[in-house]
């Protein structure tokens, strides 16, 4: 910008000097018009900034990590000129899963019309982040003056942790009744009072195959209770690097194994007691029954916060002992934990449990982790590969 003001100041000089020297009405007047253009411009400038709008508008408000999508900027010109060059600087993502801030772009928008420009790519990790224009300016003709808009728009979207459906392995919860006097699946039986639509993340041991037929699409069985006891699953997501993504790794990876842990329990007609630490550092409880409560449980560790070093797993414990009667397994999920807070948990609640199952996604388990779990006889530690969630939980699962 500084070198067109140069360049008009030198074409300014000459035009005087050009006016003084042949002292005709031809000079004079090129001279006013030199002079006067600024003027002008600086006028229309100031009419197209107050005719002009930009809305900025996501594809979607969900969507989930690495899955691609669109930041719609639209730029309505109402006035009789363009608005050429248009200078902005916002946040965007790319196709790599970066979120990227202070990204400068240059944008054009024709005379009374609307443009439309489109931003796409994925988001890595899990959260809400707002997108869109931090900052746009707009120029004159000769590039000399500069108008900063107001009311600049942004939005804000929230990218939810990894859908990940666990095979149909045995019963992650023990049933209430001894299993040697049946060995029929509760869904097997007849005590269902209605049928519902197939939603997504719905076993197909469940789909009531002569009423999908009859309707020509997938319908699933709604029991009339469950037959089985619940879960509880403390989920702990806590900073554990100065690294703030390795912090994220950590946290996404806890927040989607406890996802799947819990879409697997309501597979099975049974209930997951969730347990977490929420934004104001104090705790909160989801108890999941069916694929709805998932889907609220999926915004709500959307945008959980990584809390700060020091406040573990053993902080919600006590929320979890009044909701224990004797035979729930406890799942704790957290990045990292030390033998003496697992040791704390033990104390807690073993005695009044089914099997506490830990796992960890940010530090592999110490012998003195292992040492705690055999020491308490129905404990084990278990470590979460970040990178490989789906997989870590299967191998877990398939050797019980």
């Amino acid at each position: 910008m500084a070198k067109y003001r140069v360049l008009y100041a030198v074409i300014y000089v000459a035009a005087a000097v050009f006016a003084l020297a042949y002292e005709s009405k031809l000079s004079f007047f090129l001279f006013i018009g030199i002079a006067a253009l600024p003027i002008v411009t600086l006028i229309l400038l100031i009419l197209s900034a107050l005719l002009l709008k930009l809305e900025v508008t996501p594809e979607t408000l969900y969507v989930g990590k690495m899955q691609d999508f669109v930041i719609n900027i639209k730029v309505t010109n109402r006035f009789i000129i363009p608005a050429t060059p248009m200078m902005i600087t916002g946040t965007f993502h790319d196709s790599g899963g970066n979120v990227i801030s202070g990204r400068r772009l240059v944008l054009n928008s024709n005379a009374l019309r609307k443009s439309d420009y489109a931003f796409g790519g994925s988001i890595r990790y899990r959260g809400e982040y707002f997108l869109g224009v931090e900052c746009a300016e707009i120029y004159d003709l000769l590039r000399i003056f500069r108008i900063k808009l107001k009311k600049i728009p942004m939005c804000n979207v929230i990218v939810t942790p990894r859908r990940i459906i666990l095979d149909e392995t045995n019963a992650l919860c023990a049933d209430d009744y001894d299993s040697s006097i049946t060995n029929v699946s509760f869904i097997d039986s007849s005590s269902f009072v209605s049928v519902r639509k197939y939603a997504d993340g719905d076993l197909m041991k469940h789909v009531h195959w002569k009423l999908s037929a009859k309707h020509e699409e997938l319908m699933v069985k709604e029991m009339e209770q469950n037959l089985g006891s619940s879960a509880i699953i403390i989920t702990d997501i806590h900073a554990v690097s100065e690294i703030d993504e390795e912090n994220m790794r950590a946290a996404d990876a806890a927040a989607e194994a406890a996802l799947a842990i819990t879409r697997r329990i309501i597979s099975d007609g049974r209930s997951a007691v969730n347990i977490y630490r929420t934004h104001d550092n104090s705790s909160d409880i989801l108890v999941a029954e069916k694929p709805e409560d998932y889907e609220q449980l999926l915004a709500v560790f959307a945008v959980l916060p990584v809390t700060e070093t020091g406040k573990g797993a053993e902080s919600l414990v006590t929320k979890a002992v009044d909701r224990v009667s004797g035979s729930e397994p406890v799942f704790i999920i957290t990045p990292e934990i030390d033998e003496k807070a697992f040791s704390y948990i033990i104390g807690m609640i073993g005695s009044i449990c089914g099997q506490i199952r830990l796992y960890l996604t940010a530090m592999r388990p110490t012998d003195a982790l292992i040492s705690a779990a055999k020491a308490a006889n129905k404990a084990s530690v278990v470590y979460i590969d970040p990178d490989d969630v789906s997989v870590s939980l299967r191998n877990d699962f398939s050797n019980q």
